[in-house]
C-alpha cells in the first residue's frame, strides 16, 4: 500500500486512557473514543440497531489507520420484516438491499458518499462483511462494539448509540466501555464476545442472522476506489473533511454549565424530527418552549451543510430575547434583524442570504416580527436562498391571521410552531389551516406540555415542580342594573349583525365590534373597584405584583394603589425599547422591568402586554381585574405567574369575576341573559381553579355564589 497521510501510531488498546462510561452532552465521542481506539483495533465486530446507508457511512469514521493495519470489520444490521416464512423473509431481504443502494445512489451529502466509496473498497478488497439480523417478532435492538488489537487486547462497548452519524455525532448518546485487561470489567466483556459469536454463526434462539447478496455486494463496490492509491487518497479527503465538519459541530454541542435540556424537551425534540421536522410545541408559558426549539435548530444545523432559519417574534422586545437565548444556548452563528428598527434590514438580509448561495457562508439565523415576515419584500429575498429554510414560529397563534398567513409559504421545508394556547380564538377554519402547515392535525403529532403537567411533575435535578403551584382566589362582583341592560341592547344587536355576518363578509368586522363592545361591559363594570380594595386590604404588604386591567381602569387603579402608598408603574406598549441614557444605558421598557425585579416597584400595572414573552419570574402574585373572553388570555397571563424563582415557593392569583345582580332585581326578559354572563365567567373560575392547590376551597365557593343566585 501506498504511504497515506494519517500514519498510525502503533499504541495497544491498553495505552489508550479508555473511561468506563461515555455520554455525548460532555465527551466527544467521535475524538476521546471511535477514532483512537478503531485506529488502533485490528478487529471490529459490530451489532447495529439498524440498516441503512447511514450505518454503512459511519463505518468509516478513523478508518484510514484500521485498513493500512489489515483491520476486519464484521457487521451485524437489523431490518425489520413480518413475515415469518423462509422465503418471503429472503425476499424481503433482497427488496431491503435495493431500497439501501437506491439510498446510497441517490445520497446527496459527499461526505456520506465517499464513505460508503471506502466501504465498497474494504467489502472488494475482503475486509468487511455484512450481515443482516430478523428477529420473528420485533428487532435486534443491540447496539455492541468490540475491538481488539493485535496483542489481544479488546475493548467492548454498548448503550443508546446506532451505527449511525446521528448516533456518533448529534444525538443525546451514552454509552459504557468494558476492557479485558480490567479485572472488574471481564463479567461484562465476555457475554459480549459469546453473544456476538453466536449471531454471526446464526446459532440465536429468537434470532436469524443472513449474508448479503452478492448483487448487494456488487452494488456497494460500484463507486469503490480503483486501487489502494486512490483510496489512501480519498481517505486523507474525508478523514480532513471529517475532523473539520465534526470540530464545527461539537462546538454547537459544547453548551453553557448552565443549559441542560430536560426529559421532556428533549422528547419534544424527538417529536419534531419523527414528524418529517414538522411540529407544534403546545407547551405551557415558563416550560421552555424556546430551548426546545433552538435544540431543533442545533439537529439541523449538524446535518445540514447550509441552512437558513427565519425566527418569527410577536414584538421588538422578544427579539432581543431570543438573540440573548441563541447566545445562552451556545449557538454562535451569523444572526441578523430584520424588521422596521433597521432601515437597511433589506441589503442586510439579501447579502447575507447571497453570501451562503455562494459559499463564503454555511448558515444564517433571521430575527423578525410577525409584522414584517409575511410581507412580500421580506419573503421576495427569503426565496432567494438556494438552501434549506427553516421556519420557527413564535406565538404561532398569532401569525395566522388574515393578512399574516400568506407569510407561510411552502418554500419552509422545516417548520416549528410554538404557543401555549395554539388554537385561534373564533377561528376554527384558520385553526385547522395552521395545524394542517405544520403536520399537526393528528393531535399525535403535536408536542403537548400542559401547564397541570408542569405543575404536578417534578423537576429530578431540583425536586420541585417544573413550574410554582398557585393558590386560586376568587372575588365577585355583581353588574348593574343599568350596565345589564346595556348588554341586553349589545346583544339583540349582535343577533341582528350575526346573520348579516355569515352572508356578506363585509358585516364581519361590524359583528365583531359589537361583540367588543359587549365585552367592554363586563370587563369595565363599576363593582370591580370595590374587589379590587377588599383584595389591597387582604394581601397587606404588596410586592412582585403584577395586576391586569382594561385601558379604562388604569387611572383609577393607579389612583387607589397611591392611596395605600404602593409604588406601582404602569406597563402598556408605548415603552421605549432603544437604550437610552436616562435609563442608564438600558431601554425604558427594561428600566421598568429591572425596578420590578429588584423590588423598587411592589407592582406593575399592565394593560395586555404582559400578556406574551416577557419573562418576570420574580412575579407571584397577580390581581385580574380586565379579561377578555379569549381563554388564550388568561390562560398566558396564569402561566406569566408560575415560572421558578429562587425562595419562591407559590403564586397567589386574584380574580374578579362578575355576577349579574340577585334574580330578585331582574325582569323576567334577563334572567336568560344573566345565564349566558355567567357561563362566560365562569369557564375561567374552572380553567384556574381546577389545578389550583386549594380547588376544595374553590369549589365550597362557588356553590356559595349558586345558592346566592338561586342557579
Amino acid at each position: 500500500m501506498s504511504d497515506w497521510k494519517y500514519e498510525r501510531i502503533i499504541v495497544g488498546l491498553q495505552d489508550i486512557k479508555i473511561k468506563s462510561a461515555y455520554y455525548s452532552d460532555e465527551d466527544n465521542l467521535l475524538q476521546e473514543f471511535y477514532i483512537p481506539v478503531l485506529s488502533n483495533s485490528v478487529k471490529y465486530d459490530r451489532i447495529a440497531g439498524y440498516f441503512s446507508s447511514n450505518t454503512l457511512a459511519i463505518a468509516a469514521k478513523g478508518i484510514a489507520a484500521f485498513v493500512k493495519a489489515g483491520g476486519r470489520i464484521r457487521l451485524i444490521a437489523n431490518v425489520v420484516l413480518s413475515e415469518n416464512d423462509q422465503e418471503a423473509i429472503k425476499r424481503g431481504l433482497l427488496e431491503k438491499e435495493k431500497e439501501v443502494i437506491t439510498e446510497i445512489e441517490n445520497l446527496e451529502d459527499q461526505l456520506k458518499k465517499d464513505h460508503i466509496r471506502m466501504l465498497g473498497w474494504m467489502v472488494k478488497n475482503n475486509l468487511m462483511e455484512i450481515k443482516i439480523a430478523v428477529v420473528k417478532s420485533g428487532i435486534e435492538h443491540q447496539k455492541t462494539g468490540i475491538l481488539e488489537d493485535s496483542s489481544g487486547n479488546i475493548v467492548s462497548f454498548s448503550g443508546s448509540d446506532n451505527e449511525t452519524v446521528q448516533g456518533w455525532l448529534h444525538n443525546d448518546e451514552q454509552f459504557h466501555a468494558f476492557c479485558n485487561w480490567k479485572e472488574g470489567d471481564r463479567a461484562h466483556l465476555s457475554p459480549d464476545i459469546e453473544r456476538f459469536d453466536r449471531l454471526w454463526g446464526d446459532r440465536g434462539v429468537r434470532v436469524r442472522v443472513y449474508n448479503v447478496s452478492e448483487a448487494f455486494k456488487k452494488g456497494l463496490i460500484r463507486n469503490a476506489p480503483s486501487d489502494d492509491e486512490e483510496f489512501g487518497k480519498l481517505s486523507c479527503r474525508v478523514t480532513d473533511q471529517l475532523l473539520r465538519e465534526h470540530s464545527q459541530r461539537y462546538s454547537h454541542d459544547k453548551k453553557p454549565s448552565g443549559i441542560k435540556l430536560r426529559d421532556y424537551q428533549n422528547q419534544a425534540v424527538k417529536k419534531w424530527v419523527d414528524n418529517s421536522c414538522k411540529c407544534i410545541f403546545e407547551m405551557a408559558t415558563g416550560t421552555g418552549k424556546t430551548f426546545a426549539a433552538l435544540a431543533c435548530l442545533e439537529r439541523l444545523l449538524s446535518e445540514q451543510n447550509k441552512t437558513v432559519t427565519v425566527i418569527g417574534c410577536p414584538y421588538n422586545h422578544m427579539i432581543t430575547q431570543w438573540k440573548e437565548n441563541l447566545e445562552e444556548y451556545g449557538l454562535k452563528i451569523n444572526t441578523l434583524i430584520a424588521d422596521s428598527s433597521k432601515s437597511n434590514w433589506k441589503d442586510e438580509l439579501a447579502d447575507n442570504i447571497r453570501d451562503i448561495n455562494n459559499d463564503v457562508a454555511e448558515h444564517l439565523i433571521v430575527l423578525t416580527t410577525h409584522d414584517t415576515f409575511y410581507r412580500d419584500d421580506f419573503l421576495e429575498i427569503i426565496r432567494i436562498a438556494k438552501v434549506k429554510l427553516f421556519l420557527i414560529a413564535d406565538e404561532v397563534h398569532g401569525m395566522w391571521s388574515e393578512k399574516r398567513k400568506c407569510g407561510f409559504i411552502t418554500d419552509y421545508e422545516f417548520r416549528l410552531g410554538l404557543s401555549a394556547t395554539p388554537s385561534r380564538w373564533f377561528d376554527a377554519e384558520g385553526t385547522q389551516e395552521l395545524f394542517r402547515y405544520f403536520n399537526a392535525e393528528d393531535e399525535n403529532n403535536k408536542f403537548v406540555f400542559s401547564l397541570e403537567q408542569a405543575i404536578r411533575t417534578v423537576n429530578p435535578e431540583t425536586g420541585e415542580t417544573y413550574l410554582a403551584p398557585y393558590e386560586y382566589k376568587p372575588y365577585f362582583a355583581e353588574l348593574s342594573e343599568a350596565e345589564l341592560e346595556e348588554y341586553e341592547e349589545r346583544t339583540k344587536d349582535i343577533v341582528k349583525a350575526y346573520h348579516k355576518a355569515k352572508r356578506k363578509v363585509e358585516k364581519h368586522k361590524y359583528f365583531v365590534l359589537l361583540c367588543k363592545q359587549r365585552e367592554d361591559i363586563i370587563r369595565n363594570a363599576a363593582g370591580k373597584y370595590e374587589s379590587f380594595r377588599e383584595i389591597i386590604e387582604a394581601i397587606g404588604k404588596l410586592k412582585y405584583c403584577l395586576i391586569y386591567c382594561s385601558p379604562e381602569q388604569i387611572n383609577t387603579v393607579q389612583k387607589l394603589l397611591i392611596e395605600k402608598n404602593v409604588k406601582q408603574h404602569k406597563f402598556t406598549q408605548n415603552e421605549d425599547i432603544r437604550p437610552d441614557q436616562r435609563y442608564g444605558g438600558i431601554s425604558e421598557r427594561d428600566y421598568f422591568l429591572k425596578n420590578f425585579s429588584n423590588g423598587t416597584y411592589q407592582a406593575l400595572v399592565a394593560i395586555r402586554c404582559l400578556d406574551e414573552g416577557v419573562d418576570i419570574p420574580q412575579a407571584r402574585t397577580g390581581i385580574i381585574l380586565a379579561s377578555t373572553g379569549n381563554p388564550r388570555q388568561y390562560i398566558q397571563r396564569r402561566g406569566r405567574l408560575l415560572r421558578r424563582y429562587p425562595g419562591k415557593d407559590k403564586s397567589v392569583i386574584y380574580d374578579v369575576i362578575v355576577l349579574p345582580p340577585p334574580k330578585s332585581c331582574l325582569p323576567p326578559s334577563l334572567i336568560e341573559l344573566e345565564r349566558k354572563i355567567l357561563s362566560r365567567e365562569f369557564q375561567r373560575y374552572q380553567e384556574f381553579a381546577y389545578i389550583a392547590t386549594n380547588v376544595l376551597e374553590c369549589i365550597k365557593r362557588i356553590q356559595e355564589v349558586e345558592e346566592k343566585l338561586n342557579l
